[in-house]
């Protein structure tokens, strides 16, 4: 520990013992170049200097060669020592970006003393303080669309139930087997509200269960489909391409997919053109597709597209994806879930 702590003493040291060194060298070069240039002169003009002029004119050379080693010493250690200092601004400017949350700085990493493990270590708090705010921005995200969407999907049983009070309400005529498939109509979508304020509660828990008979489930959807399509539209659903088959599915989130389906027909389907809904299954995946041709008219409501981010956050719980082919006329949305099984679950 102590040795790690006296590396950069040791550089400060070494940077001085190489300035002395350096400064010994240019004493010793100006001293013997001056003193060799000093003789080589007096016996080219045959001057003979006495020895007290021989020892002053020595002094001189040796005074200006001390000046000139301690100038060049004093020059080459403040100058290291400089970039020593310049190396603990930028460490200074690599802490000022992390208390500003400037997570892009990044400290060139120099030697191997205390400053450079102290840059190392900003870069390393910098790394992990940008990969937690991408983390909680893509969380911030995540939680924003999950309230965005079933809050949409809330609205479309919310309808349901409004619509079929305003029918009681309005009709005396009506037989007791009606009223009670009104009323159980109206509790499926109570309980269907119940369910989905619950998930937005608990931050969109999933339910996943067992159901053995896919198809006979794609059916029941399919069917529920139709009856929220109501009777202005030609509606017609086939599910010859499903067999037999099985899985783990969350049936509330099945329901969000085939109610914001159904919700998009009423919105912006031509109730004069046919509407068609395709269910399929092949290799464990689930493939649903609708189809139909838009509804012309002037003050047409702009899509914002909730309904359809709702159906690609459901597809993405399933691995599966979300294809839509919006033209000028017509309007198509396929959708592909993979079949779960328990191992997956548990992953």
């Amino acid at each position: 520990m102590l040795n790690k702590k006296s590396r950069l003493s040791r550089e400060i040291l070494g940077i001085l013992m190489l300035s002395a060194v350096i400064a010994v060298f240019i004493f010793v070069v100006i001293d013997v170049s001056a003193t060799g240039v000093m003789y080589a002169y007096c016996d080219k003009t045959g001057l003979t200097l006495s020895q007290t002029e021989a020892q002053t004119f020595s002094l001189r050379i040796r005074s200006l060669s001390f000046f000139a080693a301690a100038a060049s010493f004093v020059f080459l250690f403040l100058f290291l020592i400089g970039q020593k200092l310049s190396y603990i601004k930028d460490i200074i400017r690599g802490i000022e970006s992390l208390r500003t949350h400037r997570m892009d700085y990044r400290l060139p990493v120099e030697g191997s003393s205390e400053l450079a493990e102290l840059a190392q270590s900003i870069n390393y708090l910098a790394e992990t303080e940008r990969t937690l705010l991408e983390k909680e921005d893509s969380l911030q995200k995540e939680k924003d669309l999950l309230i965005r969407t079933l809050s949409h999907d809330i609205r479309t049983p919310l309808t349901a139930i409004l619509s079929y009070s305003e029918y009681l309400a309005e009709n005396d005529s009506i037989s007791e087997e009606e009223m009670r498939s009104f009323a159980h109509s109206i509790r499926s979508k109570g309980e269907q509200i119940n369910e989905l304020t619950s998930r937005l509660l608990d931050s969109g828990r999933r339910n996943m269960e067992y159901v053995e008979d896919g198809r006979l489930l794609m059916e029941q959807l399919a069917s529920g489909w139709e009856d929220m399509t109501g009777d202005e539209f030609d509606c017609s659903w086939d599910i010859s391409g499903c067999d037999s088959f099985s899985g783990y599915f969350d049936i509330q989130e099945l329901l969000r997919i085939f109610d914001n389906l159904a919700s998009n027909i009423r919105k912006y389907a031509d109730p004069a053109s046919p509407v068609t809904l395709k269910i399929s299954e092949r290799s464990g995946t689930v493939e649903i597709v609708q189809s139909n041709v838009k509804r012309i008219m002037e003050n047409m409501p702009e899509s914002r597209k909730i309904g359809i981010d709702s159906i690609a956050a459901v597809a993405e719980n399933y691995g599966g994806t979300v294809i839509t082919d919006d033209g000028d006329s017509s309007f198509s949305i396929r959708i592909t879930l993979l079949l779960q099984n328990s191992s997956e679950l548990h992953e």
